[in-house]
């Protein structure tokens, strides 16, 4: 693949109507939107699509909402998920279909976004913050913009990793020496036109950006911040353990200004976040 300057206008439009989303899905999001819709709409809706239909369920009876007793039908299970994590999920099958026909056989890019989204949920529980949904979305969501590059310029991704190797630059560095643009701002775009919900445009748009916050409306920041260090623990936990011990783990996380936690209690975090990785991977897939 030769270098050369990319258009960021012709790459949004381009992966703006790239077959992803399906017209059951485009039409629940509008629905779901409508805050005077009822059960029996939405029900009607999700019966279109089987597969959709076992994600429901699969997600109404997780322990990630906590039902004592299983939902037998699709209403009860649409009444355990609710409106608001139903538009959440909805959002995620739309991620995940998009990081899966890009990845490149190996599905990094999505195994990579469900690390953070595991991050993101635990981070979000001892922030005592309330939107889980977001969380869970926010992880999955935050890289989407390299899938939509690699699905208009299949190749390139290898092409800037290529470049990274042998620069010594980040991912982005190398986009923008590349592309002219990155993937945050091609996620942001695209996801705008999509109508996503602007906090996660906000973290697809700055989640590489700098701890100054000052840009990104306020019920964003807290999502963000969790964000940006679910990212990073996410990436680095491998080499994490090998460099650092104690505080001086915490003083690489820490660095990134995110959440203000101990030492102690950033490594039984990150301790936690390993064992969800290997136990939850199954309400991702």
């Amino acid at each position: 693949m030769q270098l050369q300057r990319y258009n960021m206008a012709e790459v949004v439009e381009k992966a703006e109507h790239l077959p992803y989303v399906t017209t059951v899905v485009l039409r629940l999001m509008e629905i779901i939107s409508n805050p005077d819709v009822s059960v029996q709409e939405v029900v009607g809706e999700i019966k279109k699509d089987q597969g959709l239909v076992a994600r429901v369920f699969k997600v109404a009876n997780s322990t990630f909402y906590g039902r004592l007793k299983r939902a037998e039908n699709l209403n009860d299970a649409v009444v355990t998920v609710g409106l608001r994590g139903l538009y959440s999920l909805v959002l995620a099958d739309v991620v995940k279909q998009v990081l899966m026909t890009a990845d490149q056989g190996d599905q990094s890019l999505w195994k990579h976004a469900v690390k953070v989204s595991v991050a993101s949920v635990v981070l979000a529980k001892e922030m005592r913050c309330n939107a889980l949904d977001d969380a869970l979305v926010g992880g999955l969501v935050h890289d989407i913009g390299k899938a939509f590059i690699e699905s208009v310029y299949p190749g390139i991704s290898s092409f800037i990793n290529q470049k990274v190797a042998k620069d010594s630059v980040t991912y982005e560095d190398a986009e923008m020496s590349i592309l002219g643009f990155d993937h945050a701002a091609i996620g942001a775009s695209v996801t705008e036109k999509w109508n996503f919900p602007a906090k996660m445009v906000d973290v697809i748009r700055h989640h590489h950006g700098p701890n100054d916050m000052k840009d990104v409306c306020v019920a964003s920041q807290e999502l963000l911040r969790m964000i940006k260090l679910a990212n990073v623990i996410s990436s680095q936990y491998d080499q994490l353990p090998k460099v650092c011990k104690g505080n001086e783990a915490h003083e690489v996380l820490g660095s990134l200004g995110t959440l203000d936690l101990t030492p102690d209690r950033l490594t039984s975090l990150m301790e936690e976040i390993k064992v969800k990785w290997e136990n939850e991977n199954k309400l991702y897939y």
